[in-house]
């Protein structure tokens, strides 16, 4: 019985070393609308790393990656792709 509880105190406390993980924001990321949602949604399936090696794309660039992602499984709405788009081609634009 103590070897169960200590088990699943382990899975929570790592659980919730995860969860506050997932929920910083990369500090790289440039201020601006949406940052908070851009970052949420594309931590998701990977690092925010990623974007820094593409920083630079005009508008027209992000949308091209964002319907590569779709290709690989990212969902969201249109209006969720408008607000994605807003942030990465003004906060990581030319």
């Amino acid at each position: 019985m103590k070897a169960a509880r200590l088990l699943t105190g382990v899975i929570v406390v790592v659980s919730s070393v995860q969860m506050a993980a997932a929920q910083q924001i990369d500090p790289r990321m440039p201020e601006g609308p949406n940052r908070e949602f851009v970052s949420k949604v594309c931590s998701e399936c990977h690092a925010l790393s990623n974007l820094y090696s593409t920083v630079g794309r005009t508008r027209e660039g992000w949308t091209r990656v964002i319907e590569d992602m779709a290709r690989y499984g990212l969902k969201v709405t249109p209006e969720e792709q408008t607000r994605i788009l807003d942030y990465l081609s003004t906060a990581m634009g030319p």
